[in-house]
């Protein structure tokens, strides 16, 4: 048995491979000019030797021939043997057209190939086992065409089309980090539109958004970085065609008050399964808050658990407004971090947490005080979902640490509590964590035996 040529995905490890093979029956493949073979019965020079003196079959130059002429008839289905079809995948040329490309294979093995000779400076993406490698290439592929597309090269009916025929169908998730701002000598700020290519993904779910400009170059000019009223019209335009929408991040990107007003309508009218919304380091105010909410009904965001409002310059009158509305919202994480709401802010969001199935809080660097003492204790003994708390760097000092002592003995449901550079000591903060660890160890056991009573009832009914 010969395997001097690859006929198998690279990603085999050798383990694997001597589990089923005995070295001194085969010959190992080279892959990157490197032999697996670590047989002491054959010098190095004996293995090169017959390596290459090693005519290739005629099997492996048919096959030699399929991969030079790929772009002219490209065979892959049509080759009965997996082994085939491996070699195939293991030589062939991943410049080769896209379209072509994906038209012919979705095999996992060649797309993260070309992900890797790519780009190879860039970690592979996290997936799971719905996750093609064939949409994370196409996702990459199509971020990094938007992100380095000049306002002036931009054609709807030209090189956008080509790509979205080729791209749209693998799109679930887009993130784009940066966008080309406009040359100098135009009037406008404006950037690139995105409501067509927005309303033709019909299956992005996950959008992560900026108009920041990482290089500017020549092109900078004074409100580059900010979104025109041109912009967020497209913006809002291709949001609520975004069907499938299921997460929604706009960051590092000031947001005016009417500018809320206008991404608020657009997700009420098109994303109706959306359950996570962010808007992080935008600098949105009380006023774009407030902008947000007034145009949402009641009925709104029926869906959204995730709401991530990191650092925008929210006082205590916007908590108090955000408190008035999320009671109506099945939030199950709320992050407020970097928003100086204070004690005040605090209070009103710790009311509207009663009435709310909330497991994660998040109100570190709020600028709140030992005030909240009373109220922050009502919430740890009444409050019967939250499993996730984040107090850190806020002034609340040694008493609060002791009052609270004396009340998390009462909650059996808490796992976490940040409570750093609030004024405890360590030793303090010490006994919270040894607390928190029992109650996971309960949580644990108790959903244990719940498996062996469901086990034991189920068999009984047998």
């Amino acid at each position: 048995m010969d395997f001097t040529y690859c006929e198998f995905p690279c990603t085999v490890s050798i383990d694997t491979f001597k589990a089923y093979f005995n070295l001194k029956d085969v010959k190992l493949p080279k892959v990157s000019g490197k032999s697996w073979d670590t047989s002491q019965h054959q010098t190095q020079n004996e293995a090169h030797e017959g390596q290459t003196n090693q005519a290739k079959s005629l099997r492996h130059l048919v096959l030699d021939a399929i991969v030079q002429n790929w772009s002219e008839l490209p065979l892959y289905q049509q080759l009965g043997r997996r082994e085939d079809r491996n070699y195939i995948l293991s030589h062939l040329d991943t410049q080769l057209p896209l379209q072509l490309l994906s038209s012919h294979i979705r095999d996992d093995f060649f797309w993260v190939r070309g992900y890797e000779q790519r780009w190879r400076t860039a970690p592979l993406q996290a997936r799971g086992r719905e996750r093609p490698w064939i949409n994370i290439y196409m996702e990459r592929h199509v971020q990094e065409f938007i992100e380095n597309m000049q306002t002036g090269d931009y054609e709807q009916e030209g090189n956008v089309q080509a790509t979205l025929d080729i791209c749209a169908a693998y799109i679930n998730q887009l993130e784009i980090n940066f966008l080309q701002p406009s040359p100098a000598s135009t009037e406008g700020n404006d950037h690139i539109p995105l409501d067509y290519l927005l309303s033709n993904l019909p299956e992005l779910r996950q959008l992560r958004l900026s108009y920041s400009t990482k290089t500017t170059g020549c092109n900078y000019q004074t409100g580059c970085n900010q979104m025109t009223p041109r912009d967020i019209l497209l913006l809002a335009k291709g949001l609520s065609q975004c069907h499938e929408l299921r997460q929604f991040s706009l960051h590092n990107t000031k947001l005016l008050p009417y500018q809320m007003r206008y991404l608020a309508h657009s997700l009420d009218k098109g994303c109706h399964h959306l359950s996570e919304l962010s808007f992080i380091h935008c600098a949105v105010g009380d006023a774009g808050i407030r902008g947000f909410l007034e145009t949402c009904g009641r009925e709104s965001f029926g869906t959204l658990t995730v709401l991530d409002l990191t650092n925008n310059k929210i006082t205590e009158e916007g908590a108090y407004i955000l408190s008035r509305t999320l009671r109506h919202v099945p939030l199950q994480r709320l992050v407020l971090r970097l928003n100086p709401i204070q004690s005040d802010g605090a209070a009103a969001i710790f009311h509207t947490l009663q009435a709310m199935p909330i497991k994660e809080l998040d109100l570190g660097s709020c600028s709140i005080t030992e005030t909240i003492t009373k109220l922050f204790m009502m919430l740890i003994c009444q409050h019967t979902a939250l499993l996730d708390i984040d107090m850190s760097n806020n002034a609340l000092g040694e008493e609060f640490g002791k009052h609270l002592l004396k009340i998390i003995i009462c909650n059996k449901v808490l796992e976490k509590l940040d409570l750093r550079n609030t004024g405890l000591s360590l030793a303090m903060r010490q006994k919270f964590q040894e607390f928190l660890i029992k109650n996971i160890e309960r949580k644990k056991y108790e959903a244990l035996k719940k498996k062996q009573r469901d086990k034991f009832k189920s068999m009984m009914q047998i």
